[in-house]
């Protein structure tokens, strides 16, 4: 199988013979592609996107430019509201026809919905157009994104393992083998998201040429800011932001989203380099990429419209940080919001204050707490008991590496409870109570 992995030095685009041929031509994403910016531009330019023949119909976006795009059609597909989607679509397909232009729409809530966007789009003439991201890419973009707006707080290392057992459409892009599959390859359009081109061509760019127009138009009729909208959190927010959704949840969404609109503007002034490989270690970097070449699609591969870097650069690797340069970002981070954002600081604190009073502490918990400067006393749980104490003096180096896992298991430390209990068993391999525990911590980090 040709890999979409190595990099080349050029650039071919599908070619929309000419854009008024059709009625309708759907941006449906997919996922972590560009779509925010593709659809701040659009709203932007919607004048000159009408001259062009292209009409785009308005949308609301939140204070960092940010928007679902026409998300109610997508929205009432994936709620199976048929008759409301063909509504929707119908009144939009007439304000374009009533300015004389095809109607294109952008949104990445329609990704999910092959096989019910095709019953609703009757004798209309179409085409869809869909970005594909590097597997791993996309997977780690994911994660991201999981943590920012929908309260994750797995760790990465643990994300991708469950992603190993039961690989998902980010390592097989089975989601867009779909779209091939439910309707005819003339009719679909992949293009590949490639971070490296997208440094010398801006996604806007690429967009607009992805949908017909030659690069002169576009430079001539269009003003394009390579400007990231909706960029990925840098690690110190990535990780602070996993740590507060242990306080937070949909029960406390306003908190939430101020969160994030403080914390996205943060990323959208800083560029930082990191990702998958980053962040996990050798070996289960080298078997998300097994997983992924073995589990491509091949339909995928073969009607890509393969854009590549247009200049000779590599990609930069990314360094990881030490545990206590990561720190002293996120203190770094916790300052400027006492300045910028002193009554959600105020917020976040108290729900970190009402958690620590609970029975039952994760140990994530424990560590916010000492990011915002709170005072706590330690859970009888969160220690050794009385009875491990008085037997320490005659352990032995497996019996220690078993008690540390169980403390680490019992904190809710399960991936640091892995590495231990797994020393633990090289020490004692038939030991039978770190086997049970190892059983334990084995489910837990599967669940």
């Amino acid at each position: 199988m040709k890999s979409i992995f190595k990099r080349k030095s050029y650039i071919e685009l599908p070619n929309f013979s000419s854009v008024t041929n059709e009625d309708v031509i759907f941006h449906i994403g997919a996922p972590k592609t560009g779509s925010t910016a593709i659809q701040k531009f659009c709203l932007d330019n919607r004048e000159s996107l009408r001259q062009h023949g292209l009409y785009y119909p308005n949308h609301g976006v939140d204070k960092n430019g940010i928007s679902g795009g026409h998300s109610a059609l997508g929205q009432a597909l994936i709620e199976n509201r048929l008759d409301d989607a063909a509504t929707i679509l119908s009144d939009y397909v007439k304000e374009a026809k009533d300015n004389n232009c095809v109607l294109l729409l952008s949104a990445e809530s329609i990704f999910y919905s092959p096989d019910k966007l095709t019953l609703i789009l009757g004798d209309l003439k179409y085409k869809i157009l869909v970005f594909h991201r590097a597997p791993l890419e996309a997977l780690y973009s994911n994660y991201n994104q999981l943590v920012k707006r929908h309260f994750l707080t797995t760790d990465i290392t643990s994300y991708c393992k469950v992603q190993l057992e039961s690989p998902n459409g980010f390592l097989t892009s089975e989601a867009h083998a779909r779209w091939l599959e439910e309707y005819d390859h003339n009719k679909v359009t992949l293009v590949n998201y490639c971070e490296a081109t997208l440094k010398t061509l801006p996604i806007q760019k690429l967009f607009l040429m992805s949908l017909g127009l030659d690069h002169k138009q576009v430079e001539k009729n269009f003003i394009i800011e390579n400007k990231f909208v909706n960029r990925s959190y840098p690690l110190s927010a990535l990780e602070l932001k996993r740590m507060l959704n242990f306080v937070l949840s949909d029960e406390f969404r306003d908190i939430n989203d101020k969160v994030d609109i403080y914390l996205q503007s943060v990323a959208d002034t800083q560029v930082e380099q990191h990702d998958i490989e980053s962040r996990v270690s050798k070996d289960l970097y080298y078997r998300l990429e097994k997983t992924t070449e073995s589990n491509f699609k091949h339909q995928v591969e073969a009607v890509l419209s393969k854009v590549r870097s247009l200049s000779k650069s590599e990609k930069v690797k990314a360094s990881p940080l030490n545990a206590m340069q990561l720190n002293i970002q996120i203190f770094q981070l916790l300052t400027e919001m006492t300045e910028r954002e002193p009554e959600l600081f105020t917020e976040l604190r108290k729900k970190i204050e009402i958690k620590l009073s609970e029975r039952s502490v994760h140990f994530e918990i424990f560590k916010l707490a000492e990011f915002f400067n709170l005072e706590f006393e330690g859970k009888s749980s969160e220690w050794f008991s009385q009875a491990q104490i008085e037997r320490m003096p005659s352990y032995e180096k497996g019996e220690f590496l078993r008690d540390i896992a169980d403390l680490m298991y019992r904190r809710g430390d399960y991936l640091d409870a892995e590495s231990i209990v797994n020393a633990a068993l090289r020490e004692r391999p038939h030991g039978p109570v770190i086997k049970k525990l190892k059983a334990k911590i084995t489910k837990k980090l599967s669940s």
